[in-house]
């Protein structure tokens, strides 16, 4: 992790914000930029200094993990921030905005009313976007954890077992398989619940004949994976291989229009014209037909028609169209794919066909 070489960018960033320092509050935008794993911290960001602020708990951890970085531990936040600002001579300060409380907000105005605290989102997330080589590689070391494990889960069988008990076993499984934990919380949804687009693992027992969908991930090296593969218990009825047929074929569709320059809001167009011209075009999804994926699940860029993300080289997002039938259950197909300068890579490599288990 070298978030030193990460810095010109988001340096360049407040020059064009006209900003004389930048707090950074989130965990994902702390450790891409610094290394530090804390849990608490807030880095502060000039055109001259980077200043790690932590309280004693994570004094000498951080000064292990962000060598690079002047820490500076603080005794009252909102105090020493602002006594901070004046050793700085920073005026305009950017914060972001979709994580720093309304309270927090109004406690460094009171502290500092000399200072102008600027609100900006996504100025961090932006860059995170792109991915880098080394997390690529923790990606697809998270995906293999998330495969490995489902793979031992199906193998153990699902008969007579409850979603819940099938969730905790396929965590342990992806545990063995090197992962530090679920990269979120894993959705196992039979039969009618199937129709749930984030139907989570409930005591409900798994019975024969019933559509089995999971929304699972491992988190690697800091990294996640983000995967949806539906299965049957025994012999799939005609309109259970339809309906999967009909979201393979959307969902190939889709995976094919990843590439440099395509805009996200398009390839979800697209998705949605295929299955609406279908014979289920009265159940299409929801939701947006993908995400980025890297330290968090959902992250830049979005695929949505509400979105005018454009797809750049070491982006890696899902492509994950679904069709939920009330009453009936639902399918869900989802893989991780990279953009490359060519075209893209699709990383996931578990089975879509639909399993009988």
């Amino acid at each position: 992790m070298d978030g030193a070489r990460r810095l010109p960018n988001l340096r360049r960033k407040l020059s064009q914000n006209k900003l004389d320092a930048f707090l950074v509050s989130g965990w994902e935008n702390r450790y891409y930029l610094t290394g530090f794993t804390g849990d608490s911290g807030t880095l502060l960001v000039t055109a001259d200094r980077t200043i790690l602020f932590v309280d004693s708990r994570f004094s000498e951890q951080a000064k292990l993990e962000s060598p690079q970085w002047e820490v500076v531990q603080f005794e009252r936040f909102h105090t020493d921030l602002a006594k901070q600002w004046q050793e700085l001579k920073a005026r305009f300060i950017g914060f972001e905005s979709q994580l720093v409380s309304y309270a927090d907000f109004k406690e460094m105005e009171r502290q500092s009313p000399q200072n102008l605290f600027v609100p900006v989102a996504g100025m961090v997330e932006e860059l995170r976007a792109v991915k880098e080589v080394g997390e690529i590689q923790a990606i697809r070391r998270a995906i293999k954890a998330a495969e490995v494990g489902l793979e031992k889960t199906l193998q153990a069988g699902l008969v007579k077992k409850k979603e819940e008990e099938i969730a905790y076993y396929l965590e342990q499984c992806m545990h063995d398989a090197w992962a530090q934990r679920a990269g979120f919380d894993t959705i196992v949804a039979s039969g009618l619940r199937s129709a749930l687009p984030h139907g989570t693992a409930s005591n409900k027992q798994v019975a024969s004949g019933e559509i089995v969908l999971f929304d699972w991930g491992a988190l690697r090296d800091h990294y996640i994976s983000d995967l949806t593969r539906c299965f049957v218990l025994r012999k799939p009825t005609a309109k259970q291989r339809a309906v999967h047929q009909a979201l393979l074929e959307a969902q190939l569709a889709g995976l094919e229009m990843i590439a440099p320059g395509r805009r996200g809001a398009d390839i979800d167009r697209k998705v949605r014209e295929i299955l609406a011209k279908g014979a289920f075009g009265d159940y299409v999804y929801g939701h947006g037909l993908g995400h980025g994926v890297g330290l968090q699940v959902h992250e830049e860029p979005r695929l949505s028609v509400r979105s005018d993300a454009v797809l750049q080289p070491g982006h890696v997002v899902t492509i994950e169209p679904g069709l939920y039938i009330p009453g009936w259950g639902g399918i869900r197909l989802e893989d991780m794919v990279l953009v490359t300068k060519t075209g893209h890579e699709v990383l996931t490599s578990f089975p879509k066909d639909l399993r009988i288990i």
